[in-house]
């Protein structure tokens, strides 16, 4: 019974190693989220907060927030591991003037944003994730 009580001890040490190392060796992702602060968002609160939480659920990501309106683009948050929507007041058109000057933005592995149908024009938003809300 002792050798095999010792080969179990052995296993468990040298599988609980190898998932020690080989969680501390993966990258963590930059997910760089924006969601427009348009008029059309203002009864999607509730939405907005569950997509929110739903793109914060993965593993191994660190999150940056931001919100667009006209003339207006304002970081809510760096990178943090999740994300915080403050509530932010949604009046104004949606526009991406000044988007690019957040680094953040930049250095993300992923771009997402959230929007309703027709409210943003998303045609110059390369390689970005379009999230559509509907009201």
């Amino acid at each position: 019974m002792k050798p095999l009580a010792i080969w179990v001890a052995i296993v468990v040490v040298v599988f609980g190693a190898y998932a020690l190392i080989a969680s501390l060796l993966q990258e963590t992702e930059q997910v760089f989220v924006v969601v427009d602060a348009s008029q059309p968002m203002t009864l999607l609160n509730n939405d907005i907060i569950a997509e929110l939480d739903r793109i914060d659920d993965r593993d191994d990501a660190e999150f940056a927030l931001a919100f667009v309106r006209r003339n207006t683009a304002e970081l809510i948050h760096s990178w943090q591991a999740e994300l915080r929507w403050t509530n932010e007041p949604l009046f104004a058109p949606c526009s991406f003037d000044g988007i690019e000057s957040f680094p953040d933005a930049a250095d993300a592995d992923e771009r997402i944003l959230i929007t309703t149908a027709g409210s943003c024009p998303t045609e110059a938003l390369a390689d970005w994730t379009i999230i559509e809300l509907t009201p």
